[in-house]
């Protein structure tokens, strides 16, 4: 009995002292598992707060590419608006070039067409004069009596017909030229420049000998004569165009220098005129 007495006595600190062990992990446990809720809260808060934070960007974010998308379809749109403006500018300026185009070809056409009727009416009116130079004058009744029954002329018996004049020949050269009678052509374009050379239809009926030679295909004839234009009457309208034609020539058969001194010739001397225009076409695409 001693023994169990004495052996619980001493077995008796040794239960309290493990007592007061468990007691004391109890309450660090406590403490720990309050630390580890501490931390478990602010890890929490910090999440939550850090989710917030990208909500409130991706919002951000979302907003702004919005306004980068409806600042696109804005753009996107002007642009579309700008080039349907455009098209439609494009073909108003080309409808009205063509129009332009159209009056000019008009306008040349008519002055074409007005150069040919007043050829025609004088050459009428040279045919009337021919007409009435030839016709025989009869004498009046007191004239008879005291001179006999006598016939004389118009103008103090100048009753041979003078024969056509320049606008009757020049009329007549540009009939036989457009018929594709280029001699005949030619016959009466020379009568003009041999009866009357000093008629202001002289450059245009020497014009006329080049053309009859280019329609008859002897470009070195042709060439010869519009140089005689361009030389003989250099203040005509025909000067240009005669010129011209000679540097299309030399352009056509591959003579580019010769071509392109041409053409500045033209554009220089006759600045004004449609051969310079075109001639400067030929020489600011450097296509002689």
């Amino acid at each position: 009995m001693r023994l169990v007495r004495r052996s619980r006595l001493l077995l008796a600190p040794v239960v309290l002292v493990t007592a007061g062990a468990c007691f004391a992990t109890r309450a660090d446990l406590r403490i720990v598992q309050g630390d580890v809720l501490a931390v478990r809260d602010s890890v929490r808060a910090a999440r939550l707060a850090a989710e917030r934070r990208d909500s409130l960007a991706r919002v951000a974010t979302d907003s702004a590419l919005a306004r980068v998308v409806a600042a696109l379809v804005t753009v996107g749109d002007s642009v579309v608006s700008i080039r349907g403006a455009t098209q439609r500018m494009d073909g108003a300026l080309r409808e009205d070039l063509h129009t332009i185009r159209q009056q000019l070809i008009t306008i040349q056409e008519l002055t074409g067409q007005s150069q040919r009727r007043i050829q025609e009416l004088r050459a009428d009116l040279e045919s009337d004069a021919a007409d009435r130079a030839s016709t025989p004058v009869v004498p009046s009744a007191a004239a008879d009596t005291t001179r006999g029954t006598t016939t004389v002329g118009a103008a103090g018996g100048a009753g041979t017909p003078t024969g056509p004049g320049p606008a009757q020949l020049y009329q007549l050269g540009q009939d036989q030229l457009r018929r594709g009678s280029n001699t005949a052509a030619r016959g009466a374009f020379t009568t003009l420049l041999t009866q009357h050379p000093q008629s202001d239809l002289a450059p245009d009926a020497l014009y006329g000998i080049a053309e009859t030679f280019t329609a008859e295909g002897n470009g070195v004839r042709a060439d010869s004569v519009y140089n005689l234009v361009a030389t003989r009457y250099p203040q005509s309208e025909r000067a240009p165009i005669a010129l011209y034609k000679r540097a299309t020539a030399y352009r056509l058969v591959g003579q580019a220098e010769r071509a392109q001194s041409l053409y500045r010739q033209i554009v220089e001397t006759y600045p004004n005129s449609e051969s310079a225009r075109l001639a400067q076409g030929f020489l600011t695409s450097r296509r002689p």
